[in-house]
């Protein structure tokens, strides 16, 4: 059926079916007007005109959507001028570099890495040569569910990236008005609470042994110790100034979420201290970790290795676990989720909730007081205090 002419209802549009290569059905009625179906099912109407001696087509919107009658009332209005012109459907691939341009001073270094790369190892080898029209639904979901199979969280990052894209398209007039972003309310895959976090005797240990080797001056023992009793990631730690260390808390310039303080406990505060008082140069705009030649998160890996076995950690151990250690404890401590997760800089309490952690005692505790108030409701604590004297009495007349 190809480029086959007839006078269009709406009938004979839903009967129109995808076939191996797309095609058009011209309305004989308005003949500028025609039903492009593309092999994907994606049915747009087009406006063909020409300009300077070149056709030209002009995408309207797509069926059902709009009607057979609404797009004739389209394609007169186009024509005569009153209606807004859309752009031809670009590729995706065109689509991702003129996104990146308009996004890419809004993304710092760290994130325009990432997002490039969920764009060439996963979004342009799955859409890149599809007009962004033509990209439906199904395509979309059977490309989430296979990267999903092996990376859940990429999935759902990704995902995300390709509606926005999509989203601004139609912003951009890449798009009809009335076009329906396909990748909006595919549900996420579900994130799995990663990480650990140490125990007391844990934290014990490895504070004894962190004190000890930032007490003789190793930079990187210092950050680790500056993350256990702060709760920061590692680049906001290796990048902060004396400057930035204020009496009561620290000034985080850029960080993951951008600009923030963190409130410095006692014991945080008296390390900054402590730390200043043992270098030299802890003044002005110095960082307040030095490594000299050294790449600071490498030596801080390193010296990390050393240190977990030398505190007998378990080997699976990761220095972010450190933050997940600062939360937990700080949940069991009795602080609440919101208080945590400002602590900790999230933008979302669900965040802070992934992996807040709790110990086997504290759930423990937790349900002894849940069960004592249970029971205080079902048998009240006079009643409890009573039935006991007087079973004693019963007891001492039988004997």
């Amino acid at each position: 059926m190809a480029n086959l002419k007839t006078r269009l209802t709406d009938a004979i549009c839903s009967r129109a079916r995808p076939g191996l290569r797309e095609y058009a059905l011209r309305d004989e009625r308005q003949a500028c007007l025609s039903l492009r179906v593309r092999p994907t099912g994606t049915k747009t109407w087009e406006v063909r005109e020409r300009a300077n001696g070149f056709p030209i087509r002009s995408t309207l919107g797509t069926f059902p959507a709009m009607g057979v009658k609404a797009a004739r009332m389209a394609a007169v209005a186009f024509l005569a001028g009153d209606r807004k012109p859309v752009k031809r459907s670009v590729t995706f691939r065109e689509l991702c570099d003129h996104h990146e341009q308009r996004h890419a001073e809004n993304l710092k270094p760290s994130g325009l890495r990432t997002y490039r790369t969920y764009v060439r190892l996963q979004l342009l080898p799955a859409f890149g040569a599809s007009p962004v029209d033509t990209i439906a639904r199904r395509d979309i979901v059977s490309w989430f569910e296979r990267y999903g199979m092996t990376s859940p969280g990429g999935a759902n990052r990704a995902l995300g990236i390709l509606s926005q894209m999509l989203t601004s398209a139609q912003r951009w007039d890449m798009l009809p008005p009335d076009w329906s972003n396909p990748a909006v309310g595919i549900r996420l895959n579900r994130r799995r609470a990663i990480g650990t976090f140490l125990s007391k005797p844990q934290m014990a240990r490895l504070g004894s042994v962190l004190a000890r080797r930032s007490h003789i001056g190793c930079p990187a023992a210092g950050v680790l110790e500056a993350l256990l009793l702060t709760g920061c990631r590692v680049g906001e730690i290796l990048s902060l100034r004396w400057e930035d260390v204020r009496p009561d808390r620290l000034r985080l310039r850029d960080s993951k979420t951008g600009a923030r303080e963190v409130p410095l406990g006692t014991a945080a505060r008296r390390f900054f201290n402590s730390y200043r008082r043992r270098r030299a140069s802890a003044r002005g705009r110095h960082k307040v970790f030095q490594f000299g030649e050294a790449v600071p998160y490498e030596r801080v890996r390193t010296v990390w290795l050393s240190v977990r076995k030398e505190a007998q950690l378990p080997g699976t151990l990761r220095i972010h676990d450190l933050r997940h250690s600062f939360a937990s404890h700080a949940i069991m401590a009795g602080e609440s989720l919101f208080t945590v997760s400002r602590l900790l800089g999230h933008k979302r309490i669900q965040t802070t909730a992934r992996y807040a952690h709790l110990a086997d005692d504290t759930l423990r505790a937790s349900a002894e007081r849940i069960g004592m108030l249970i029971l205080d409701q079902v048998e009240p604590p006079a009643r409890r205090r009573k039935e006991p004297t007087s079973q004693t009495r019963t007891g001492g007349g039988a004997s």
